[in-house]
């Protein structure tokens, strides 16, 4: 957990608040609740309404999200055991091809750590990585068997190497996989409308009214924050972690 990013994300929070509670005084000072209070009923509806279909909306993102965030990280776990299968098989090989695939294979991997994955935070790929991963590739197809029995153990290195690179490829892909726009700013406008509902809504005492308002904006901002924060699985509060490509060749 990202200890500053969550004092930051608080205080972006306060400042809303603190405005909000001027104006919610101020608001109640003119009469504006007492112009409200016939419509209590229907404000009432109307909150119960929204929030059920922003709940429905918000548990659907959810498991999307959700879904591509563990994909991502099942992806790189299996792509990092393809790679240490390789690693692994690769020392039965002659001295020679054993030492350019284990140095092709963690030079990827560092790469991966460090390049690739700030690169796949910000939503772009990484070339250096992607040409990282064909020199391994290469590396493996090119290797010479020293002996007949090499040939057989040769062609399971070729077999490891293509399924790491399918499970690259996966994780590639959803990694750059994100929510569309329209879909944000429908959910997020949800969130806002059910903000102003309650936030016009007349209760009889003002302090026990801005404390449920200020209760929801707080549950409405931590839920939004989740949501963009699972949306990138590379940057954030909650990220997954390039640890385990860190751990290959250890």
């Amino acid at each position: 957990m990202n200890r500053a990013a969550v004092s930051r994300l608080l205080f972006r929070l306060a400042g809303p608040l603190a405005a909000a509670g001027l104006a919610y005084g101020y608001l109640r000072f003119l009469g504006l609740y007492e112009f409200t209070a016939p419509e209590a009923g229907g404000l009432a509806t109307l909150m119960l309404l929204l929030g059920s279909i922003y709940a429905v909306m918000f548990a659907f993102v959810i498991f999307v999200i959700w879904d591509q965030f563990t994909d991502v990280e099942n992806m790189a776990m299996r792509e990092c055991n393809s790679l240490d299968d390789l690693l692994r098989f690769s020392q039965y090989c002659n001295a020679d091809a054993s030492h350019a695939i284990r140095r092709a294979l963690l030079d990827y991997a560092q790469r991966v750590v460090r390049s690739e994955w700030p690169s796949l935070g910000e939503r772009r790929k990484d070339p250096q990585t992607e040409k990282a991963f064909t020199v391994l590739m290469n590396t493996v197809i090119k290797a010479v068997p020293a002996n007949p029995s090499e040939e057989q153990m040769h062609g399971r290195l070729i077999d490891m190497v293509r399924r790491a690179g399918e499970h690259r490829d996966d994780r590639i892909a959803k990694s750059l996989t994100q929510i569309p726009p329209t879909l944000v700013r429908l959910v997020n406008a949800m969130a806002i409308a059910l903000l102003l509902l309650v936030f016009v809504y007349p209760f009889n005492r003002g302090l026990i009214g801005f404390s449920c308002f200020a209760l929801l904006a707080g549950v409405l901002f931590g839920a939004n924050v989740v949501m963009m924060d699972m949306d990138n699985p590379f940057k954030g509060l909650h990220n997954v972690s390039p640890e385990v490509f860190s751990d290959l060749g250890t």
